[in-house]
C-alpha cells in the first residue's frame, strides 16, 4: 500500500527505520512514574514543568516539551499492560493515508520555521505491507496531550489513551498509520511541499 511520510533524513530507496528517533529514554520515567502510580506520575509531571521553566529560559525550548514526553509515556504505559497486541508509538513510523493530510500535517508541524529548514525537509510515497497499518485518530492523542499539558489531568489522558488503542475516533477524526512493519521510500514528491506557497 501506498502512504505518505516527510522526513529530514530519508532519501528515495531508504527503509524506514521503526522508530528511528528513539525517544524512549525521555518517556521511561513517566512510564515507571505511573507504574507506582498517579500521584507519582503527577510529581514528575510537575518536576516537567519546572524543568520546561528551566529550559526555556536557557533558549533550549525544543527539547523542553515534557508533556509530550509525559504523554507518550502515559500512552505506552496503556499500550504495554492493556493493548500488547498494538504497535508501539516509540518503536513505530507515521504515515498519512493521502497527500493532501501529510501536506496539512507538515504545515502543523513546520508550519512557523524558516523557509531555509522547511526545505531541509522532503516528502515521500512509501510502500507499507498494509496488513502492518494500524489506523488510529492523532485527535485522540492530542486531546490526551492537552489534558496532560493544560490540566495535569492523569485520569482524562489515560482515558484517552485507551481509546486511542482500541480504535476508537472522534466525530472528526484525523487519521494517523502506525507501522513497525518494512516500509521503503519509493518516490520523493516533495514539489507538492515547494509548490503552496
Amino acid at each position: 500500500m501506498i502512504v505518505y511520510h516527510y522526513s529530514q533524513t530519508l532519501k528515495e530507496e531508504d527503509r524506514l527505520e521503526p522508530g528511528h528517533l528513539n525517544y524512549t529514554d525521555l518517556c521511561e520515567p513517566f512510564m515507571q512514574a505511573l507504574f507506582h502510580g498517579r500521584d507519582c506520575f503527577f510529581g514528575m509531571l510537575l518536576n516537567g514543568k519546572y524543568m520546561f521553566a528551566v529550559l526555556n529560559r536557557s533558549h533550549l525550548r525544543y527539547w523542553a516539551d515534557y508533556a509530550k514526553w509525559a504523554t507518550e509515556g502515559l500512552f505506552e504505559y496503556v499500550r504495554k499492560n492493556e493493548y500488547p497486541q498494538c504497535v508501539s508509538r516509540l518503536r513505530c513510523n507515521y504515515f498519512c493515508a493521502d497527500l493532501s493530510d501529510c501536506i496539512r500535517m507538515f504545515n502543523e508541524d513546520w508550519g512557523e520555521e524558516d523557509e531555509e529548514e522547511k526545505q531541509k525537509v522532503h516528502l515521500f510515497e512509501v510502500e507499507v505491507p498494509e496488513e502492518s497499518l494500524e489506523m488510529r485518530d492523532i485527535s485522540i492523542y492530542d486531546a490526551a496531550y492537552d489534558a496532560i499539558h493544560d490540566k495535569q489531568d492523569v485520569d482524562a489522558a489515560l482515558k484517552y489513551a485507551r481509546k486511542y488503542f482500541a480504535g476508537e475516533h472522534g466525530e472528526e477524526p484525523n487519521w494517523e498509520y502506525l507501522s513497525a512493519g518494512n516500509a521503503v521510500a519509493v518516490k520523493d514528491i516533495s514539489h507538492y511541499l515547494r509548490e503552496q506557497k
